[in-house]
Protein backbone atom coordinates (compact mmCIF):
# COMPACT_ATOMS: atom_id res chain seq x y z
CA UNK A 1 0.00 0.00 0.00
CA UNK A 2 2.73 2.31 0.90
CA UNK A 3 4.76 1.47 -2.33
CA UNK A 4 1.30 2.18 -4.33
CA UNK A 5 0.96 5.77 -2.40
CA UNK A 6 4.78 6.87 -3.36
CA UNK A 7 3.71 5.86 -6.98
CA UNK A 8 0.49 7.89 -7.15
CA UNK A 9 2.39 11.17 -5.83
CA UNK A 10 4.41 11.40 -8.70
CA UNK A 11 1.44 10.07 -11.41
CA UNK A 12 -0.89 13.25 -9.57
CA UNK A 13 1.78 15.66 -9.90
CA UNK A 14 2.56 14.67 -13.51
CA UNK A 15 -1.05 15.11 -14.17
CA UNK A 16 -1.28 18.76 -12.95
CA UNK A 17 1.74 19.55 -14.80
CA UNK A 18 0.90 18.55 -17.83
CA UNK A 19 -2.33 20.31 -17.60
CA UNK A 20 -0.30 23.47 -16.65
CA UNK A 21 -0.31 24.73 -19.93
CA UNK A 22 -3.53 25.33 -20.31
CA UNK A 23 -4.63 26.40 -17.06
CA UNK A 24 -1.95 28.62 -18.02
CA UNK A 25 -4.63 30.28 -20.06
CA UNK A 26 -7.11 30.80 -17.30
CA UNK A 27 -5.38 33.55 -15.44
CA UNK A 28 -2.70 33.31 -12.16
CA UNK A 29 -4.87 31.34 -10.28
CA UNK A 30 -5.04 27.96 -11.03
CA UNK A 31 -1.90 27.52 -11.95
CA UNK A 32 -0.56 29.05 -8.84
CA UNK A 33 -2.64 26.11 -7.06
CA UNK A 34 -0.60 23.77 -9.65
CA UNK A 35 2.68 24.41 -8.92
CA UNK A 36 2.44 24.71 -5.40
CA UNK A 37 0.20 21.29 -4.90
CA UNK A 38 3.24 20.21 -6.91
CA UNK A 39 5.90 21.35 -4.61
CA UNK A 40 3.73 19.45 -1.63
CA UNK A 41 3.62 16.58 -3.14
CA UNK A 42 7.42 16.79 -4.07
CA UNK A 43 8.50 16.99 -0.77
CA UNK A 44 6.08 14.52 0.92
CA UNK A 45 7.98 11.93 -1.76
CA UNK A 46 11.26 12.90 -0.96
CA UNK A 47 10.05 12.41 2.82
CA UNK A 48 8.41 9.50 2.12
CA UNK A 49 11.46 8.19 0.00
CA UNK A 50 14.39 9.86 2.39
CA UNK A 51 15.42 10.88 -1.39
CA UNK A 52 17.25 14.76 -0.62
CA UNK A 53 20.44 13.92 -3.34
CA UNK A 54 18.72 17.05 -5.31
CA UNK A 55 19.78 19.14 -1.98
CA UNK A 56 23.35 18.24 -3.32
CA UNK A 57 23.06 19.91 -6.84
CA UNK A 58 24.38 23.32 -6.98
CA UNK A 59 21.78 25.00 -8.89
CA UNK A 60 19.43 24.15 -5.92
CA UNK A 61 21.79 25.39 -3.05
CA UNK A 62 22.78 28.84 -5.03
CA UNK A 63 18.49 29.21 -5.23
CA UNK A 64 17.80 28.31 -1.81
CA UNK A 65 20.57 30.71 -0.93
CA UNK A 66 19.04 33.11 -2.67
CA UNK A 67 16.00 32.14 -1.40
CA UNK A 68 17.18 32.56 2.45
CA UNK A 69 18.84 35.90 1.73
CA UNK A 70 15.35 37.13 1.19
CA UNK A 71 13.85 36.06 4.18
CA UNK A 72 16.51 37.84 5.77
CA UNK A 73 16.61 40.69 3.69
CA UNK A 74 12.86 41.35 4.75
CA UNK A 75 14.06 42.31 8.49
CA UNK A 76 15.51 45.54 6.81
CA UNK A 77 12.35 45.89 4.63
CA UNK A 78 9.92 49.38 4.84
CA UNK A 79 6.92 47.16 5.31
CA UNK A 80 8.03 43.51 6.59
CA UNK A 81 4.98 41.50 6.51
CA UNK A 82 4.78 42.55 2.87
CA UNK A 83 8.23 41.98 2.29
CA UNK A 84 8.61 38.77 4.76
CA UNK A 85 5.70 37.36 3.29
CA UNK A 86 6.50 37.69 -0.48
CA UNK A 87 9.91 35.67 0.36
CA UNK A 88 8.53 32.91 2.26
CA UNK A 89 5.98 31.84 -0.59
CA UNK A 90 8.81 32.34 -3.17
CA UNK A 91 10.18 29.06 -2.12
CA UNK A 92 7.23 27.21 -4.32
CA UNK A 93 8.88 28.27 -7.60
CA UNK A 94 12.08 26.87 -7.00
CA UNK A 95 10.41 23.96 -5.15
CA UNK A 96 8.62 23.98 -8.09
CA UNK A 97 11.56 23.79 -10.57
CA UNK A 98 13.44 21.07 -8.10
CA UNK A 99 10.48 18.54 -8.74
CA UNK A 100 10.61 19.45 -12.44
CA UNK A 101 14.27 18.38 -13.19
CA UNK A 102 14.52 15.28 -10.04
CA UNK A 103 11.28 14.13 -10.13
CA UNK A 104 9.13 14.45 -12.59
CA UNK A 105 10.46 15.56 -16.56
CA UNK A 106 13.39 12.65 -16.34
CA UNK A 107 13.46 10.54 -19.19
CA UNK A 108 12.21 11.31 -23.50
CA UNK A 109 9.03 9.68 -22.88
CA UNK A 110 7.73 12.51 -20.49
CA UNK A 111 9.68 15.29 -21.96
CA UNK A 112 8.18 14.61 -24.98
CA UNK A 113 4.19 14.09 -23.64
CA UNK A 114 4.40 17.25 -21.78
CA UNK A 115 6.30 19.41 -25.03
CA UNK A 116 2.77 17.85 -27.16
CA UNK A 117 0.77 19.87 -24.98
CA UNK A 118 2.86 22.73 -24.50
CA UNK A 119 2.25 23.01 -28.20
CA UNK A 120 -0.83 22.46 -28.76
CA UNK A 121 -1.53 25.11 -26.27
CA UNK A 122 0.19 27.44 -27.90
CA UNK A 123 -1.20 26.84 -31.72
CA UNK A 124 -4.21 27.26 -30.19
CA UNK A 125 -3.08 30.56 -28.67
CA UNK A 126 -2.07 31.29 -32.33
CA UNK A 127 -5.32 30.66 -34.07
CA UNK A 128 -6.94 32.63 -31.04
CA UNK A 129 -4.59 35.61 -31.74
CA UNK A 130 -5.13 35.12 -35.54
CA UNK A 131 -9.02 35.35 -34.96
CA UNK A 132 -8.87 38.70 -33.10
CA UNK A 133 -6.86 40.20 -36.30
CA UNK A 134 -9.27 39.13 -38.85
CA UNK A 135 -11.69 40.50 -36.82
CA UNK A 136 -10.10 44.21 -37.12
CA UNK A 137 -12.10 47.11 -37.11
CA UNK A 138 -10.16 50.41 -37.26
CA UNK A 139 -12.52 52.38 -34.52
CA UNK A 140 -12.06 49.20 -32.02
CA UNK A 141 -8.48 47.80 -33.07
CA UNK A 142 -8.04 43.97 -32.69
CA UNK A 143 -11.50 41.96 -32.31
CA UNK A 144 -12.80 39.94 -30.03
CA UNK A 145 -11.30 36.03 -29.49
CA UNK A 146 -13.12 32.80 -29.41
CA UNK A 147 -13.96 33.51 -25.38
CA UNK A 148 -15.03 36.99 -26.33
CA UNK A 149 -12.01 38.91 -24.96
CA UNK A 150 -10.82 42.17 -26.22
CA UNK A 151 -7.43 43.70 -25.90
CA UNK A 152 -7.23 46.54 -23.33
CA UNK A 153 -4.85 48.23 -25.16
CA UNK A 154 -5.23 49.47 -29.07
CA UNK A 155 -2.94 47.66 -31.25
CA UNK A 156 -1.98 44.91 -29.29
CA UNK A 157 -3.33 41.30 -29.21
CA UNK A 158 -4.68 39.53 -25.69
CA UNK A 159 -5.53 36.20 -27.10
CA UNK A 160 -7.18 34.28 -24.20
CA UNK A 161 -5.62 35.91 -21.55
CA UNK A 162 -7.68 38.80 -21.23
CA UNK A 163 -4.72 40.28 -21.01
CA UNK A 164 -1.70 42.09 -23.44
CA UNK A 165 0.63 38.92 -23.00
CA UNK A 166 0.38 36.70 -25.73
CA UNK A 167 3.69 37.75 -27.34
CA UNK A 168 5.68 36.79 -24.66
CA UNK A 169 3.67 34.01 -23.46
CA UNK A 170 4.70 32.42 -26.56
CA UNK A 171 8.43 33.56 -26.70
CA UNK A 172 9.12 32.15 -23.56
CA UNK A 173 8.57 28.47 -25.24
CA UNK A 174 8.98 28.81 -29.23
CA UNK A 175 12.47 26.23 -28.69
CA UNK A 176 10.77 24.18 -26.86
CA UNK A 177 8.73 23.97 -29.74
CA UNK A 178 11.61 23.09 -31.72
CA UNK A 179 13.16 20.62 -29.14
CA UNK A 180 9.45 18.86 -30.16
CA UNK A 181 10.39 18.68 -33.79
CA UNK A 182 13.59 17.42 -32.71
CA UNK A 183 13.08 14.60 -30.94
CA UNK A 184 9.62 13.78 -32.79
CA UNK A 185 10.93 13.67 -36.12
CA UNK A 186 9.60 10.12 -36.58
CA UNK A 187 6.19 11.23 -36.26
CA UNK A 188 4.36 12.47 -39.35
CA UNK A 189 2.68 15.49 -37.88
CA UNK A 190 6.72 16.66 -37.19
CA UNK A 191 7.74 16.83 -40.59
CA UNK A 192 9.92 19.89 -42.16
CA UNK A 193 6.43 21.78 -43.75
CA UNK A 194 4.74 21.54 -40.38
CA UNK A 195 7.82 22.64 -38.82
CA UNK A 196 7.70 25.79 -41.35
CA UNK A 197 4.77 26.73 -40.83
CA UNK A 198 4.34 26.32 -37.28
CA UNK A 199 7.54 28.74 -36.51
CA UNK A 200 6.45 31.02 -38.93
CA UNK A 201 3.37 31.34 -37.58
CA UNK A 202 4.85 31.79 -34.10
CA UNK A 203 6.97 34.61 -35.22
CA UNK A 204 4.35 36.34 -37.24
CA UNK A 205 1.83 35.88 -33.95
CA UNK A 206 4.76 37.69 -31.66
CA UNK A 207 5.35 40.19 -33.91
CA UNK A 208 1.37 40.84 -34.61
CA UNK A 209 1.26 41.33 -30.42
CA UNK A 210 2.74 44.30 -30.65
CA UNK A 211 5.08 43.37 -27.46
CA UNK A 212 8.69 44.80 -28.71
CA UNK A 213 10.41 42.65 -25.77
CA UNK A 214 9.04 39.81 -26.97
CA UNK A 215 10.43 40.10 -30.53
CA UNK A 216 13.74 41.14 -29.76
CA UNK A 217 14.29 38.12 -27.14
CA UNK A 218 13.00 35.90 -29.61
CA UNK A 219 15.14 37.67 -32.69
CA UNK A 220 18.36 36.95 -30.06
CA UNK A 221 17.22 33.73 -29.50
CA UNK A 222 16.98 32.67 -33.50
CA UNK A 223 20.60 34.29 -33.76
CA UNK A 224 22.26 32.25 -31.10
CA UNK A 225 20.04 29.03 -32.28
CA UNK A 226 21.79 29.91 -36.16
CA UNK A 227 25.37 29.99 -34.89
CA UNK A 228 25.84 27.23 -32.83
CA UNK A 229 23.12 24.69 -33.84
CA UNK A 230 23.13 22.59 -36.61
CA UNK A 231 19.89 20.32 -36.42
CA UNK A 232 17.23 22.13 -38.46
CA UNK A 233 19.25 25.17 -38.63
CA UNK A 234 18.18 25.34 -42.83
CA UNK A 235 14.67 25.19 -41.14
CA UNK A 236 15.11 27.35 -38.87
CA UNK A 237 16.34 30.07 -41.20
CA UNK A 238 13.44 29.27 -43.70
CA UNK A 239 10.60 29.86 -41.53
CA UNK A 240 12.21 33.08 -40.50
CA UNK A 241 12.09 34.24 -43.90
CA UNK A 242 8.42 33.16 -44.11
CA UNK A 243 7.32 35.34 -41.24
CA UNK A 244 9.47 37.65 -42.50
CA UNK A 245 7.35 37.66 -46.38
CA UNK A 246 3.96 37.71 -43.58
CA UNK A 247 5.41 40.76 -41.78
CA UNK A 248 5.89 42.31 -45.08
CA UNK A 249 2.54 41.68 -46.80
CA UNK A 250 0.68 42.83 -43.36
CA UNK A 251 2.42 45.92 -43.94
CA UNK A 252 1.89 46.26 -47.08
CA UNK A 253 -1.43 45.33 -47.56
CA UNK A 254 -3.43 45.33 -44.09
CA UNK A 255 -5.50 48.33 -43.60
CA UNK A 256 -4.40 49.22 -40.17
CA UNK A 257 -1.74 50.67 -41.80
CA UNK A 258 -4.20 53.01 -43.72
CA UNK A 259 -6.56 54.07 -41.61
CA UNK A 260 -5.30 56.98 -39.64
CA UNK A 261 -3.59 59.93 -39.02
CA UNK A 262 -0.84 60.65 -36.87
CA UNK A 263 -1.46 63.76 -34.26
CA UNK A 264 1.27 63.80 -32.41
CA UNK A 265 4.40 61.60 -31.86
CA UNK A 266 6.75 61.44 -28.50
CA UNK A 267 8.59 58.98 -27.09
CA UNK A 268 6.77 58.98 -23.89
CA UNK A 269 3.95 56.57 -22.22
CA UNK A 270 1.15 56.47 -24.61
CA UNK A 271 3.34 59.40 -26.45
CA UNK A 272 1.60 58.17 -29.99
CA UNK A 273 -1.81 60.22 -30.57
CA UNK A 274 -3.69 58.71 -33.85
CA UNK A 275 -6.77 59.82 -35.59
CA UNK A 276 -8.47 56.78 -36.69
CA UNK A 277 -10.88 56.39 -39.54
CA UNK A 278 -13.22 53.70 -40.35
CA UNK A 279 -16.93 52.48 -40.73
CA UNK A 280 -18.98 53.19 -37.59
CA UNK A 281 -20.36 50.10 -35.90
CA UNK A 282 -24.19 51.62 -35.26
CA UNK A 283 -24.36 53.64 -38.70
CA UNK A 284 -24.84 51.59 -41.85
CA UNK A 285 -22.56 53.87 -44.68
CA UNK A 286 -21.24 56.50 -42.24
CA UNK A 287 -17.79 57.06 -41.57
CA UNK A 288 -16.52 57.58 -38.09
CA UNK A 289 -13.33 58.88 -36.24
CA UNK A 290 -11.83 57.94 -32.94
CA UNK A 291 -8.68 59.60 -31.18
CA UNK A 292 -6.46 56.83 -29.87
CA UNK A 293 -3.73 56.63 -27.89
CA UNK A 294 -1.12 54.38 -27.66
CA UNK A 295 2.90 53.94 -27.19
CA UNK A 296 5.21 55.35 -29.69
CA UNK A 297 7.38 52.50 -31.83
CA UNK A 298 10.30 50.83 -30.46
CA UNK A 299 12.77 52.56 -32.26
CA UNK A 300 11.39 55.93 -31.28
CA UNK A 301 11.87 54.62 -27.58
CA UNK A 302 15.33 53.84 -28.17
CA UNK A 303 16.55 56.51 -29.62
CA UNK A 304 15.02 58.98 -26.78
CA UNK A 305 15.32 56.45 -24.05
CA UNK A 306 16.20 59.17 -21.74
CA UNK A 307 12.12 60.28 -22.26
CA UNK A 308 10.63 57.10 -22.18
CA UNK A 309 8.61 55.58 -19.13
CA UNK A 310 11.11 53.15 -18.53
CA UNK A 311 14.03 55.41 -17.91
CA UNK A 312 11.90 57.16 -15.63
CA UNK A 313 11.18 54.00 -13.54
CA UNK A 314 14.59 52.72 -13.74
CA UNK A 315 15.60 56.41 -12.51
CA UNK A 316 13.29 55.95 -9.51
CA UNK A 317 14.39 52.19 -8.55
CA UNK A 318 18.20 53.60 -8.82
CA UNK A 319 17.51 56.41 -6.38
CA UNK A 320 15.81 53.76 -3.73
CA UNK A 321 18.73 51.85 -4.48
CA UNK A 322 21.34 54.61 -3.82
CA UNK A 323 19.46 55.19 -0.01
CA UNK A 324 19.79 51.40 0.46
CA UNK A 325 22.38 50.25 -1.17
CA UNK A 326 22.88 46.62 0.48
CA UNK A 327 19.63 45.87 1.47
CA UNK A 328 17.35 47.33 -0.47
CA UNK A 329 13.88 48.97 0.01
CA UNK A 330 12.16 45.71 0.78
CA UNK A 331 10.67 42.76 -1.21
CA UNK A 332 7.87 44.12 -2.94
CA UNK A 333 8.20 46.78 -1.38
CA UNK A 334 8.68 49.14 -4.40
CA UNK A 335 5.29 50.72 -4.81
CA UNK A 336 5.31 51.46 -1.15
CA UNK A 337 8.41 53.12 -0.99
CA UNK A 338 7.81 55.07 -4.21
CA UNK A 339 4.26 56.88 -2.46
CA UNK A 340 5.71 57.40 1.12
CA UNK A 341 9.05 59.16 -0.46
CA UNK A 342 8.85 61.67 -3.42
CA UNK A 343 12.36 61.73 -3.79
CA UNK A 344 11.50 58.07 -5.71
CA UNK A 345 8.88 59.80 -7.89
CA UNK A 346 9.79 61.38 -11.28
CA UNK A 347 7.80 63.02 -13.05
CA UNK A 348 5.98 60.61 -15.50
CA UNK A 349 3.99 61.73 -18.65
CA UNK A 350 0.54 60.02 -18.98
CA UNK A 351 1.41 57.66 -16.60
CA UNK A 352 0.76 57.37 -12.49
CA UNK A 353 3.00 58.77 -10.15
CA UNK A 354 4.21 54.84 -9.22
CA UNK A 355 4.75 51.50 -10.50
CA UNK A 356 4.60 48.04 -9.39
CA UNK A 357 7.58 47.25 -10.04
CA UNK A 358 10.56 48.29 -11.99
CA UNK A 359 9.77 46.53 -15.04
CA UNK A 360 13.21 44.78 -14.95
CA UNK A 361 14.21 41.85 -12.61
CA UNK A 362 17.55 42.84 -12.06
CA UNK A 363 16.73 46.28 -11.60
CA UNK A 364 14.18 44.97 -8.92
CA UNK A 365 16.28 43.23 -7.02
CA UNK A 366 18.66 45.45 -6.54
CA UNK A 367 16.29 48.28 -5.18
CA UNK A 368 13.84 45.91 -2.94
CA UNK A 369 17.18 43.42 -2.06
CA UNK A 370 20.13 46.01 -2.42
CA UNK A 371 23.36 44.68 -3.32
CA UNK A 372 23.12 41.77 -1.37
CA UNK A 373 19.74 40.31 -2.54
CA UNK A 374 21.20 40.87 -6.21
CA UNK A 375 24.21 38.96 -5.66
CA UNK A 376 22.34 36.10 -4.43
CA UNK A 377 20.23 36.07 -7.47
CA UNK A 378 22.98 36.57 -9.93
CA UNK A 379 24.80 33.60 -7.96
CA UNK A 380 21.68 31.71 -8.37
CA UNK A 381 21.33 32.52 -12.47
CA UNK A 382 25.35 31.66 -12.79
CA UNK A 383 24.94 28.54 -11.27
CA UNK A 384 21.99 27.19 -13.63
CA UNK A 385 24.15 28.58 -16.42
CA UNK A 386 27.61 26.58 -15.47
CA UNK A 387 25.31 23.60 -15.46
CA UNK A 388 24.47 23.97 -19.22
CA UNK A 389 27.94 25.27 -19.92
CA UNK A 390 29.60 22.15 -18.67
CA UNK A 391 28.08 20.02 -21.51
CA UNK A 392 27.90 22.91 -24.18
CA UNK A 393 28.96 20.41 -26.78
CA UNK A 394 25.68 19.01 -26.63
CA UNK A 395 22.92 20.95 -28.73
CA UNK A 396 20.08 20.25 -26.33
CA UNK A 397 22.22 22.01 -23.83
CA UNK A 398 22.61 24.74 -26.07
CA UNK A 399 18.80 25.00 -26.81
CA UNK A 400 19.02 25.43 -22.78
CA UNK A 401 21.25 28.19 -23.29
CA UNK A 402 18.96 29.82 -25.70
CA UNK A 403 16.15 29.77 -23.16
CA UNK A 404 18.27 30.99 -20.35
CA UNK A 405 19.02 34.11 -22.29
CA UNK A 406 15.28 34.95 -23.61
CA UNK A 407 14.38 34.38 -19.77
CA UNK A 408 17.60 36.76 -18.26
CA UNK A 409 18.88 38.89 -20.85
CA UNK A 410 19.30 41.87 -18.82
CA UNK A 411 18.51 44.56 -21.04
CA UNK A 412 14.80 44.14 -21.25
CA UNK A 413 11.83 45.17 -19.88
CA UNK A 414 10.38 42.25 -17.63
CA UNK A 415 7.44 41.42 -15.39
CA UNK A 416 7.94 41.25 -11.76
CA UNK A 417 9.05 37.20 -10.73
CA UNK A 418 7.09 37.60 -7.44
CA UNK A 419 3.68 38.35 -9.23
CA UNK A 420 2.40 34.42 -9.67
CA UNK A 421 1.85 34.40 -13.48
CA UNK A 422 4.51 35.61 -14.68
CA UNK A 423 6.76 33.75 -11.71
CA UNK A 424 5.42 30.69 -12.20
CA UNK A 425 6.47 30.46 -16.46
CA UNK A 426 9.68 31.57 -15.68
CA UNK A 427 10.65 28.61 -13.27
CA UNK A 428 8.46 26.06 -15.20
CA UNK A 429 11.34 26.87 -17.74
CA UNK A 430 14.17 26.72 -15.47
CA UNK A 431 13.01 22.94 -14.52
CA UNK A 432 12.40 22.20 -18.25
CA UNK A 433 15.89 23.66 -19.68
CA UNK A 434 17.25 21.71 -16.35
CA UNK A 435 15.84 18.66 -17.26
CA UNK A 436 16.68 18.50 -20.79
CA UNK A 437 20.34 18.86 -19.82
CA UNK A 438 19.92 15.70 -17.49
CA UNK A 439 18.06 13.66 -19.98
CA UNK A 440 20.79 14.27 -22.45
CA UNK A 441 23.50 13.45 -20.26
CA UNK A 442 21.97 10.50 -19.23
CA UNK A 443 21.71 9.18 -22.76
CA UNK A 444 25.23 10.54 -24.21
CA UNK A 445 24.33 7.39 -26.59
CA UNK A 446 21.38 8.45 -27.85
CA UNK A 447 20.21 10.36 -30.81
CA UNK A 448 17.33 12.26 -29.43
Amino acid sequence: MLEYFKFDLKRISLIILYLLPISLLTGPAIPDISITLISILFLSYSFINKDIKWLKETWVIAGLAFWISLLLLSFFSINKYESFQNAFIFIRYIVFAIAISNWLINDKKSLEFFLKILTISIIFILLDCLLQFVNYNSIEGYGEDIFGFTSTHYGRLSGPFNDDVPGSHISRFIFFIILLFIISKKNIFFNNYSFIITISSILFIIWLSGEAMALATTVLGFVIYVIFIKRKKNLVIIAALVAFLMILVTNKFHISNYDYKIISSTPYHHGLIMNKFGKCSNVENKMCSKLVKTNPAFSKVIRNFDKSIYFQIYRDAINMWSDNKFTGVGLSNFEQACKENKKYRSKKINYGACSAHPHNIYIQFLAETGLIGLLFFSLFIFSILFNILKNFNSEFNKLSFINLCILFWPIMSTGSLLKNWYGIEVFLVIGLLISITKINLFNSNSKF
